[in-house]
């Protein structure tokens, strides 16, 4: 069903409203099932041959001639790239794009509808806009080819970027600033033309700004005196970039921005015949999908090095390591040798295997390694004992490392859970620093954070056609289902046994989880036991399938109620990566709303008494040159001014080393 029935959706924004103002960046989204209709790869190609145009089977796209810009002008280059799996279309030419409702319009109608045409009129105006802003940075900057060599270290020097001497040649298109502290990259479409930028600020890298249509556009360039070739290298970081170019890679060299591929910029890459990814598997596993396996291929790790940076650190031969890549996918494995490869590559880089480190949870993290891809995690405890807070602070958590994260909240609304995570976010009570709201949204709207749209009762297949739909579009990476029954509701008679459909939910989610590389969550209510008894893999709500299908069981235990100084604590129940069971201390923080653990903070008079410790082992008696080592017990000569000097000079000369290391 998944694979035959392909979706397009609508994004709705989620504005978080508060004394009048409005935010409206897009990294917050509702993600509905409304106005998302099935569509076919072979409905597209119809309605577009039906409209009398000659369509083109490309690898990730339908290619024909834009009804736009074609009566305009009769050049090559207008080209309507219609995307397989959503009927997004894109015409790179007159910079026209939208969903395949609009399209469909388009071609249907022998005269164009009045709100398409003033739709049509906005993106341009826009792209003009965009033009003029981008004239305006080239003005007040200066090409990376036109600074002197020596400035071009230190801006190097500056943004750790591997220098090397052609680098200002291959990275001509690079804008810099005045001061030589802002790079802007400029990203350009399939012809070749600039849609949008990346400014990058030195000590503020990760914080990289995009402008303009950025998400249609990509970063590449090409080593000097290098051939033609159909090849591209996509690699997730500039660095990268620039090692490649050095040693003269042949092919393009993309820059794919945290291995974040939108299905926008697909068209950008449709014209290379092989594509060699090299980064985290994990995270271009999803890019390989998109662009078409049969044409990837992938570098795999060398003696732990993941990255062409860390291998060309290594001096090893990039060129060797490209020319070597071999297929993303084995589509028939029947014998170990084509097994090899993959094994080897996980034993040599063992800590990136275990996933994703919780930072707020480091105990978790020594039980469970991290937070992989392609596990099915449950999570349950009893009523009220904070299972969606836990959940919510956990996402948060891999959020904040670049987790992409969708969230179906099936029991409360999504504004109270965008609510509890941007409390768990900020650290501290937003009731009572409502004068901050503003720049604490504004944060937290940069997170790669998605909501599903639904609440109550659904049917699972709507689910999972919506869930399927947002992996494809926002390239998910973890997906929270709160919770199970919620989402299963009551049913009707005609309906089949609650505990069968619960079953179908567990199976569909699995199967999504292996197939699809995404680690998935399921908070499950469990049975109602006895408030004496501890709860275990036994008491999940239903049949034994969830326990069974679980790589993770994750249970809260709660017994504040129970006993007089009870506590509460979970549980790792299951552990199928490693085996390791245990628990993990729960302290709430209501100001907060974290679960965090605390660090042990040392007392003040502590670092007072070391300090006086320091004066009196480093003190010298008045008629000899003898320390006197630890003897606290006796009584000890006052120390003249001479000795205190003395005293405070060695630990001034301590402290000053340890400054220096």
């Amino acid at each position: 069903m998944l694979h035959s029935c392909r979706l397009r959706s609508r994004i709705l924004k989620l504005s978080l409203k508060t004394c009048g103002c409005k935010f409206t960046q897009r990294n917050i989204h509702d993600v509905g099932f409304n106005d998302i209709p099935i569509i076919c790869g072979s409905d597209i190609r119809k309605l577009l041959r039906k409209g009398g145009l000659a369509v083109q089977d490309g690898y990730s796209s339908y290619v024909t001639k834009c009804a736009i810009c074609s009566g305009k002008d009769k050049g090559e280059n207008n080209k309507l790239y219609v995307n397989k799996a959503t009927g997004y279309f894109i015409c790179p030419k007159c910079n026209i794009y939208g969903d395949w409702n609009i399209l469909e319009r388009l071609l249907k109608k022998a005269k164009m509808e009045p709100n398409i045409k003033d739709y049509i009129e906005q993106l341009t105006q826009k792209f003009q806009q965009f033009q003029k802003d981008w004239q305006d940075t080239i003005s007040i900057t200066s090409s990376l080819s036109e600074i002197k060599e020596n400035d071009v270290i230190d801006i190097f020097k500056l943004f750790e970027f591997p220098y090397y001497p052609d680098a200002c040649k291959f990275l001509s298109d690079v804008r810099v600033s005045n001061e030589h502290n802002i790079l802007y990259f400029p990203l350009k479409n399939v012809v070749d033309e600039v849609i949008g930028y990346r400014k990058i600020q030195a000590g503020r890298e990760e914080e990289a700004e995009s402008y303009g249509e950025h998400t249609a556009g990509l970063f590449w360039c090409k080593a000097q005196k290098v051939g033609h070739s159909t090849q591209a290298v996509l690699v997730p970081s500039i660095q990268d970039v620039i090692h490649l170019a050095a040693h003269k890679i042949p092919g393009t060299l993309v820059w794919l921005n945290n291995c974040n591929l939108p299905p926008i910029v697909l068209p950008t890459l449709e014209k290379y015949q092989k594509l060699c990814l090299w980064g985290d598997w994990n995270n271009m596993h999803s890019v390989a999908e998109k662009l078409g396996e049969e044409r990837c291929r992938f570098v795999r790790p060398t003696d732990g090095l993941v990255t062409a940076s860390e291998s060309a650190a290594a001096n090893l031969s990039l060129k060797t390591l490209v020319s070597e890549a071999k297929p993303a996918a084995h589509r028939s494995i029947t014998t170990f040798s084509a097994l090899k490869d993959d094994v080897y590559a996980e034993l040599i880089n063992i800590d990136k295997v275990r996933g994703v480190k919780w930072r707020r949870f480091p105990a978790l993290t020594r039980l469970l390694g991290g937070h992989r891809r392609g596990e099915l995690t449950i999570l349950t405890g009893p009523t009220g004992c904070g299972k969606t807070t836990l959940c919510a602070e956990m996402s948060l958590d891999l959020a904040e490392q670049g987790v992409n994260t969708l969230w179906g909240s099936f029991e409360i609304r999504n504004s109270r859970l965008a609510r509890t995570m941007l409390q768990q976010f900020v650290g501290v009570p937003l009731e009572q620093n409502l004068q901050d709201f503003h720049r604490y949204a504004e944060d937290f709207q940069k997170l790669p954070i998605y909501y599903l749209a639904f609440h109550g009762q659904q049917q699972i297949k709507v689910v999972m056609e919506v869930v399927e739909h947002a992996r494809y579009m926002h390239d998910i990476a973890h997906v929270v289902i709160d919770n199970v029954q919620f989402m299963l509701g009551l049913g009707d008679g005609r309906e089949l046994d609650r505990f069968l459909r619960q079953d179908a939910v567990v199976a569909a989610f699995r199967t999504f989880a292996t197939a699809r590389h995404c680690h998935v969550t399921l908070v499950m209510h469990p049975r109602k036991e006895r408030e004496s008894e501890d709860l275990s893999t036994s008491s999940i709500f239903g049949s034994a399938k969830a326990s069974q299908e679980a790589d993770n069981v994750l249970i809260i235990q709660d017994k504040r109620l129970t006993a007089v100084r009870g506590k509460k604590y979970l549980q790792v129940a299951k552990n199928r990566y490693s085996g390791d069971l245990g628990v993990v201390p729960l302290d709430f923080e209501k100001n907060s709303l974290s679960y965090q653990s605390k660090k042990k903070k040392g007392k003040p008079e502590d670092a007072d008494k070391l300090l006086d410790q320091c004066f009196e082992e480093y003190s010298f008696n008045e008629n000899s040159n003898e320390k006197k080592m630890g003897n606290w017990g006796q009584t000890k000569k006052p120390r003249n001014k001479t000795d205190n000097e003395s005293a405070s000079s060695y630990l001034s000369d301590i402290l000053n080393l340890n400054r220096t290391r």
